[in-house]
């Protein structure tokens, strides 16, 4: 009948009106949840970009350091009572002398232990950041093993080293002390340390850089959208 297919045709509109409305407003929500998202991330990657650009000067600043202790090893190794002190004495100095990176990781603490790394569009970068922590550990752990061996050889040294050595005599003292057996056993354990560290420091900082390029990337794909 005619008031049937009133009805029906009311209820109909009334249907889609209230569909579309709910539809739009799942729309508009979905959508300002999108870019809260996407602020976010934003705020995210140049908070990750400022920390590893700083944690890589501060690498650099520690690795150029153990770069003279590795190259002065070869030097100690080849000496003998025909070098005179003070030739033994600065390359002592240098070898037992310790640095150590020590990175700020906020920013990739935080965005790992919240679970907002999942904001993060770019695959590589969420994997590298993923990553970084565990890059980090493994290269830090080697420079705290030569720490340990630093502080050996340092209470070594206060317990039977001249510093500043007045006469010969106290020159020979230091000398015999250096070529002995047991501080030469000392620096073999450093030369262990000391090859992880050499080994692994460019790997950690190619990957630091790789980092830094993909986020400064992503962040101009971000904003120029």
């Amino acid at each position: 009948t005619n008031n049937m297919k009133k009805y029906l045709l009311k209820y109909t509109l009334e249907f889609l009106v209230i569909f579309l409305g709910i539809s739009l407003s799942f729309f508009i929500n979905n959508w300002n949840e999108s870019n809260k998202n996407e602020e976010l991330e934003i705020k995210y990657l140049k908070s990750l970009k400022e920390e590893y650009e700083s944690n890589l000067m501060l690498f650099d600043q520690s690795f150029s350091h153990h770069i003279p202790r590795w190259n002065n090893l070869d030097v100690f190794f080849n000496f003998s009572n025909k070098n005179s002190f003070e030739e033994m004495d600065s390359v002592v100095n240098i070898l037992t002398i310790n640095w150590s990176f020590n990175p700020n990781l906020g920013a990739t603490n935080s965005l790992i232990s919240s679970g907002y790394i999942e904001l993060l569009k770019n695959d590589e970068i969420k994997k590298l950041v993923s990553r970084m922590p565990f890059l980090i550990d493994d290269y830090t752990e080697e420079e705290k093993r030569t720490e340990l061996v630093c502080v050996e050889m340092g209470y070594y040294l206060t317990e039977h080293y001249v510093y500043n050595p007045r006469n010969e005599k106290e020159k020979k003292q230091c000398v015999n002390l250096i070529l002995s057996t047991p501080f030469r056993n000392k620096i073999y354990d450093m030369q262990l340390w000391l090859e992880s560290i050499i080994l692994e420091g460019p790997v950690l900082r190619k990957n630091f850089v790789r980092l830094i390029e993909l986020i400064e990337n992503e962040i101009l794909v971000r904003t120029d959208n």
